[in-house]
């Protein structure tokens, strides 16, 4: 007799238009693929999810095997009666579960977690796999991803690394009509800020020739408002524009299944939101992360705190530098153009160890149980 695939009911509330459905999504498809779960994943923004998935039809719908469903939090969800009753419940970083949908995880008794920001705090390592009794007694569990095997670890699949050839990475640079590659190049992918423009007068400044792959409208829009690039430059995906040394290129959308691809391409970059901010670590690349700001600059104490982690493999000069330039692209304090520039020449100066001490990290993360793997193994001593 085949055992029917346990069924999970998976909610997203879009906030920070890729960061949230991003993960949600990725989790949605490893629990499928590597569990063997049956999985339903009720969303609020179909936009955000179609970024990622181009040829998505109209939800509802199944795409990758994954049950695709409209939501409202705190308020109702479709589609309720005719899906198979859940085993596993999972509210992503604390969306609200409407009433309908609380009253059956108590009626089919499901396990109930709240998947909750990555975080490398202490705080979460802590309460990482807690029971968060509710008011009638009912078990809700903290899922904390992190960095130690305190924590939830991280979405890393079975079989990553993915050996990427290099006619598969020729191919996506040829299909993102990039050029070929002749000067250090960097992906930027952050949020609006007059930063974009401080520094790419740093880079123009600096006398290496450079390419800024642009991903996402937010940075150049900065740029544009900054009057660092003229209206009409770059307003189409493969758009190119260069100043002095530098060359802007506006990168058109990759879906999420290129964008391992992507970061193999590039010698470094910045990223922001969660999902990329892994991805970047699991190759291995010399980056900065663009945290998402938050009210009265809480966002620092989760930068700081990852940073403090990955820096112990990281040398001296390396790490003054790093941190320097991390800082200011946070908003921890403005640098003068002489400090901006020493920063950056001091990691440029020593690229290769950069390189190294990223590749030593991303080590570290493979000798730990991924996401997937520690999940399983809760259910299995729940």
């Amino acid at each position: 007799m085949i055992t029917p695939a346990p069924v999970c009911w998976l909610f997203c509330t879009v906030i920070d238009n890729f960061g949230d459905i991003g993960v949600s999504w990725r989790l949605a498809n490893m629990l499928h693929q590597e569990l063997g779960w049956q999985v339903h994943l009720w969303l609020d923004h179909e936009a955000a999810l179609r970024a990622l998935c181009p040829h998505l039809s109209p939800i509802p719908c199944t795409e990758q095997h994954i049950h695709l469903h409209h939501w409202q939090a705190g308020s109702h969800a479709q589609d309720l009666d005719s899906t198979p009753a859940p085993q596993i419940v999972i509210e992503t970083f604390a969306c609200d579960l409407p009433p309908s949908v609380l009253a059956l995880i108590r009626q089919h008794r499901a396990l109930w977690l709240n998947w909750e920001y990555l975080s490398a705090e202490d705080w979460a390592e802590a309460m990482h796999g807690k029971p968060s009794p509710q008011a009638d007694g009912y078990p809700k569990y903290f899922w904390l991803m992190g960095f130690s095997e305190r924590s939830g670890g991280l979405l890393r699949e079975q079989h990553y690394p993915q050996q990427l050839t290099k006619s598969h990475l020729a191919s996506l640079r040829s299909s993102l009509a990039l050029p070929t590659q002749n000067q250090t190049e960097w992906l930027l992918f952050g949020y609006a800020s007059p930063i974009w423009a401080t520094w790419l007068h740093t880079w123009q400044q600096y006398p290496q020739p450079i390419t800024l792959l642009l991903a996402g409208k937010p940075i150049i829009e900065s740029l544009r408002q900054a009057q660092c690039i003229p209206a009409h430059a770059l307003q189409h995906a493969g758009d190119h524009y260069s100043i002095q040394h530098i060359r802007l290129i506006h990168l058109p959308f990759v879906p999420q299944n290129q964008f391992d691809a992507l970061l193999h391409l590039v010698d470094g970059a910045i990223i922001r939101g969660e999902d990329s901010f892994v991805r970047a670590q699991l190759a291995g690349k010399p980056f900065l992360w663009h945290i998402y700001p938050q009210d009265e600059m809480a966002h620092l104490d989760k930068l700081h705190a990852f940073w403090q982690k990955a820096y112990t493999v990281f040398p001296p000069e390396i790490r003054a530098a790093h941190q320097t330039l991390s800082d200011e692209l946070n908003g921890v304090h403005t640098l003068n153009t002489a400090q901006r520039l020493q920063a950056w020449h001091t990691l440029q100066q020593h690229f290769s160890t950069w390189q190294h001490s990223s590749q030593t990290w991303q080590q570290h993360l493979f000798q730990q149980a991924s996401a997937m793997e520690k999940l399983a193994k809760f259910i299995e001593h729940r």
